[in-house]
């Protein structure tokens, strides 16, 4: 009869136990695995969730901006449009001045004119006091040149 090897059963229960320990070990870092992976689970549906707001408000602000730019341009628009009227506005008031300074000036001719001849005298007063009537400043300051040059031109004067 053949002789069985012998078997240490001590030897095979301790690699078992070793095995069992093991085994657990695995299982126990097999666990603390899986509650990382789901602690950054979570972690990464929060990050993206906070990015998605944030994208929302930057889209948001973009948009507000893009309005403000809009507003900005028609407010531009606008402000340039009313110094183009007050522009015109001021040069038709000047014309007008222009204009009221020639009647002035032929006003004072016909004034001071007699069966012979001007009466220089008084139309020199007259021109004078309507120099000293007209504004310095704005619109009504062109009459003192209309008044000068028309003025020469009546009287001869070189200018």
């Amino acid at each position: 009869m053949p002789t069985e090897p012998g078997v240490d059963v001590t030897g095979d229960e301790t690699l078992a136990q070793e095995l069992l320990k093991d085994l657990r070990a695995t299982q126990a870092k097999l666990e603390a695995a899986r509650d990382d992976a789901a602690s950054l689970k979570v972690l990464l549906a929060l990050r993206t969730h906070q990015h998605d707001l944030a994208w929302q408000n930057e889209q948001r602000l973009a948009a507000e901006l893009a309005g403000a730019r809009a507003r900005e341009a028609a407010l531009v628009a606008e402000l340039a449009e009313a110094a183009s009227r007050a522009a015109d506005a001021e040069a038709v008031a000047v014309a007008e001045e222009r204009t009221e300074a020639v009647r002035t000036v032929l006003g004072a001719v016909l004034d001071c004119i007699g069966h012979r001849a001007l009466d220089r005298r008084r139309f020199q007063e007259i021109i004078a006091r309507a120099g000293r009537e007209a504004p310095d400043d704005g619109p009504g300051a062109a009459r003192h040149a209309v008044l000068l040059a028309e003025t020469r031109r009546v009287l001869g004067i070189a200018g």
